[in-house]
């Protein structure tokens, strides 16, 4: 029975892993990041209003609301992501591809006309619900619409909108600022509905996964959508083995099988974004509160971290599919540790040293686990739990943000790098561990195995 339904697979997505990326590819690659942009740009917007936010409502010398306000959004991600996960695996991919943004819009709206700190820390926690709702979708929906060797190129690629944002929210949020910083913040999280808005329209055309349609026995569905994605007719004799087919795939057992066959998976994924998201969330939420102990604050130090985690991005983009998954994996990690090292023992005078770690910092996010993240997680899970096992690995990695937004604005500066840098060692150590090299595969290929091998 499961070679029936392997030889199912293997034919009716031969022409789509085989075929070259078209343009198809690159509408849903922006239909998904539109997303991730809209996440990327939401909780880094913020960090240009906390000072006013602070001003307005008499917050000086309560940190810890100050860190519910800066994290309550990634509190939201987190617990739209482990819901969603299941929901998008048992209901398909469309439906809460439109619907998490309605919710953002409507939320994001709200969140600036707010009358108080407890009004803003509900509102924003609903904002990040409906975002958090959209990750499983995006990694699950592009990764099953993409050919298998530019995969990793895509996925990437994702991510990069993320990056993309926050140069965005960087130049936005100092655009702001002269409305005055108790005005202004409200403009900033408003201004987030824009791009969510612009998404959602051109998200309404979205064809559902030829991978869930066949998985949940959809077969006429199914090969219409494979049409879509390859621009041609399936020949005659491929479709009429689908239709004959009478093999029942194997059920999915969403968070239970996730975490009994996919144990090692599950445990790599989670604790690789939960140490990627301490380092993350630390250096740039608080970016500028870093920037600014050492004498650098401004747009020209959030834009060049932005734009550093960019150029990162564009590295690992050009080199991913040739280079392998591990070994940018690695080398992020290694570069990470190396910079964040080299800011904690610079010399205080020497300024220039320390802003060029924190950006190099940034770029090696960018060439590692920064993207590798999304790359890893639709690839080492099937098709039945593939947006599972993402909200798994973003409400895991949330617990960490969430923790640093708690607890981190109340350290010192020597001991944030401290945080940051056992991350890195952690994340480093997990990688070398556990890591797989899933390249020039496909999905089946990778992900029927049952859980994660070291190749």
């Amino acid at each position: 029975m499961t070679e029936s339904w392997d030889e199912l697979k293997d034919r009716a997505y031969s022409q789509m892993n085989k075929q070259k990326s078209r343009w198809f590819n690159y509408k849903m690659l922006l239909l998904t990041g539109g997303g991730i942009f809209v996440d990327g740009y939401n909780i880094v917007i913020i960090s240009f209003g906390l000072g006013g936010i602070k001003t307005l409502f008499g917050l000086q010398d309560q940190a810890f609301l100050v860190g519910l306000i800066g994290i309550s959004v990634i509190v939201g991600n987190l617990v739209g992501a482990l819901f969603s996960g299941y929901f998008v695996d048992r209901l398909g991919r469309r439906l809460i591809f439109i619907i998490d943004l309605i919710l953002f819009v409507l939320f994001a709206i709200i969140s600036g006309i707010v009358a108080n700190a407890y009004e803003l820390i509900l509102a924003r926690f609903l904002v990040g619900l409906g975002i958090g709702l959209d990750y499983p979708i995006a990694t699950s929906y592009l990764s099953e619409f993409t050919p298998v060797n530019p995969r990793g190129k895509f996925l990437v690629m994702n991510i990069t909108f993320f990056n993309i944002a926050g140069v965005v929210a960087a130049v936005v949020g100092y655009s702001l600022l002269p409305l005055g910083a108790t005005v202004a913040w409200r403009y900033m999280l408003v201004s987030a509905a824009i791009p969510a808005i612009i998404t959602i329209a051109a998200r309404l055309r979205t064809p559902e996964s030829p991978r869930w349609l066949l998985q949940h026995g959809k077969k006429k569905d199914a090969i219409e959508s494979i049409e879509k994605v390859t621009g041609g007719v399936m020949p005659a004799d491929t479709q009429k083995f689908i239709m004959d087919s009478n093999v029942k795939p194997p059920a999915s057992g969403y968070y239970r099988e996730l975490l009994t066959k996919f144990t090692k998976s599950a445990i790599f994924i989670g604790l690789f974004y939960f140490f990627f998201a301490i380092a993350f969330v630390n250096a740039s939420i608080y970016g500028p509160s870093i920037l600014a102990s050492f004498g650098e604050a401004g747009l020209l130090g959030s834009s060049l971290y932005w734009i550093l985690f960019v150029v990162g991005d564009i590295i690992c983009i050009l080199v991913i599919d040739r280079f392998g998954r591990r070994n940018s994996t690695l080398t992020g990690w290694a570069g990470m540790l190396i910079t964040i090292v080299i800011l904690a023992l610079a010399p205080s005078n020497l300024k220039i040293l320390s802003l060029g770690a924190f950006v190099l910092f940034a770029m090696f996010q960018g060439i590692g686990p920064g993207s590798l993240h999304m790359v890893y997680s639709p690839e080492l899970f099937p098709t039945r739990i593939r947006a599972t096992a993402e909200g798994w690995k973003q409400g895991i990695g949330r617990l960490g943000g969430v923790l640093t937004g708690l607890f981190f604005p109340s350290l010192v500066i020597g001991d944030q790098l401290l945080v940051i840098i056992l991350t890195c060692i952690g994340g480093l150590v997990l990688s070398i561990l556990l890591a797989p090299e899933t390249k020039g595969k496909t999905l089946e290929e990778i992900s029927e195995k049952g859980d994660i091998h070291i190749i």
